[in-house]
């Protein structure tokens, strides 16, 4: 074999030669084939060659593996970005929810107030309501009282008598006057008519005045009972026709008392304190 064969031969082919070869041929047979110069020159050359071919092999590895390694580390950087990112991303999430909660309790707040500020209109309105009913059935009284003021209806009747000439109350007198204001005292409207009158005897004059005379005692007394002035009307009609003999003309010394009530009843008024009540509510 010639060297320049050997030399085409890669480091790693020439050694599995020169093993093969001593193999089959032996040490001496090895020698004469291949010289030892050349053997160590094949070996030297081999192992440059197999260094260049490991170069050659791990240089692209190692470039890629650095390559890889610096890729991860953008990666490692990217992902802590993203994490960073991301943890900001969740706590501006969490501070918005906050804010929404706060918002939707204040919206409840909001809402809870106005249901019950509804409830309070919603309660004056019906007062509001009840009390212009209230008022217009009041009114619808007021007009049938006023329509029917001037209508009154008899509720007592009494007769007193006097003695001859005479203007001054018998004590049964007194006592059916006393009856009377008592009677009067639990009615709160009514009109008293005093008429006064006298029998035929003397002159018509003088009996007109006496029979005024007669009217103002029962006004007096009355008065004195506690019966207002103001509701007693009073007149002396004069003479009386007293056909009959003596008992018609005793009948005809008289005073006649008749008390009249509207028949129409005054609307109640509402006292201050439930006006006020009405306003609260």
């Amino acid at each position: 074999m010639r060297l320049a064969d050997l030399q085409a031969l890669s480091g790693s082919r020439v050694v599995a030669l020169c093993l093969l070869l001593y193999a089959t041929e032996g040490v001496e047979r090895m020698r004469n084939v291949i010289p030892a110069a050349t053997i160590l020159t094949l070996v030297f050359a081999a192992g440059c060659a197999t260094k260049r071919y490991v170069r050659e092999q791990v240089d692209p590895v190692r470039q890629r593996t650095e390559e890889l390694a610096r890729k991860n580390e953008e990666a490692m950087a990217q992902i802590a970005a993203l994490e960073e990112k991301t943890s900001r991303g969740i706590s501006r999430a969490e501070e918005r929810a906050m804010g929404a909660e706060h918002l939707a309790k204040q919206a409840g707040q909001s809402a809870d107030q106005a249901r019950q500020s509804a409830e309070r209109a919603a309660q004056t309105a019906e007062s509001a309501r009840t009390l212009a009913e209230q008022n217009r059935s009041r009114l619808s009284d007021l007009a049938l009282y006023l329509e029917n003021a001037e209508k009154f209806r008899l509720l007592e009747q009494e007769t007193v008598l006097f003695g001859f000439n005479r203007s001054t109350l018998t004590p049964e007198a007194r006592a059916r006057l006393d009856a009377l204001a008592t009677k009067l005292a639990a009615q709160e409207r009514y009109v008293v008519e005093v008429a006064g009158y006298a029998d035929p005897t003397g002159p018509q004059d003088y009996n007109v005045v006496l029979s005024q005379k007669r009217a103002d005692a029962v006004v007096r007394y009355l008065v004195s009972r506690q019966i207002p002035l103001r509701r007693i009307h009073r007149v002396g009609l004069g003479e009386s026709e007293a056909s009959g003999g003596p008992e018609a003309r005793r009948a005809a010394r008289r005073v006649e008392i008749r008390v009249f009530v509207p028949e129409a009843t005054l609307p109640a008024a509402k006292t201050r304190t439930e006006t006020a009540e009405n306003r609260l509510n």
